[in-house]
């Protein structure tokens, strides 16, 4: 079978998820390093499948601090949303093979061994991701407001909510509370909005933590997509 050849940890959903990952799709990438992880939003370019992957590395002075990052062996971790009847969120890790800047800037990856995936839609039950309950003075005290986290850190998140008439956008700065369930232990976190985005169906909301670091780190614990 063609996704063993590719690698043995990697079953046919994961080959069919890069194949659908379109040369042109931006995609975010976050570089290691020795401090705090940096994350760039790049355009992907192509792939040799089960050997190397490309993605553009802008030679503009915007660019020279990232690609200074982009060292031989670095760890990287892509991450693209994944439209379609199923809406995932993609993630993978790699290491940097080569940088290029002639004749154009280009990032050369290995392949991935294997991938992990959040689901955003709510019939994609096989891997749900964490779900929330949001919870703000803004929203209809008789609603229960649920999305899905789809990448987390020590110091925030980002949420998917569904688009919904009754559920008005929460604006930059408003305070929610985060509300999630482990073994059936409901536990909060306190955050507030950093920024948010319209697209497609849902409103993804940029938020900072603002509770304590254990129990962010129990949060974190649950977090499945690569961090």
């Amino acid at each position: 079978m063609e996704e063993k050849v590719v690698n043995r940890r990697m079953n046919r959903e994961d080959v069919e998820s890069l194949r659908s990952l379109l040369p042109g799709t931006m995609v975010d990438l976050q570089i290691t390093t020795p401090t705090a992880p940096r994350r760039v939003k790049t355009g992907y370019v192509g792939m040799e499948l089960g050997n190397c992957l490309l993605f553009q590395a802008p030679t503009s002075a915007k660019w020279m601090s990232t690609r200074d990052l982009l060292t031989i062996g670095n760890d990287l971790v892509v991450r693209y949303v994944l439209e379609g009847d199923a809406g995932q969120v993609i993630a993978f890790r790699v290491k940097v093979l080569k940088l290029l800047s002639k004749p154009t800037g280009l990032l050369i990856t290995s392949f991935p061994s294997h991938i992990e995936s959040i689901g955003l839609r709510a019939n994609k039950r096989s891997q749900p991701g964490i779900s929330v309950t949001v919870t703000s003075e803004t929203f209809p005290e008789a609603d229960k407001v649920t999305g899905i986290i789809v990448d987390i850190s020590q110091h925030g998140c980002k949420i998917a909510l569904p688009l919904n008439p009754e559920w008005p956008v929460l604006l930059d700065n408003a305070n929610l509370t985060l509300t999630y369930s482990t073994d059936g232990v409901e536990s909060k976190i306190q955050a507030s909005v950093r920024n948010h985005k319209l697209e497609s169906d849902f409103v993804y909301y940029g938020v900072k933590f603002n509770s304590d670091s254990e129990t962010v780190n129990a949060l974190l614990s649950r977090h499945t997509l690569i961090s």
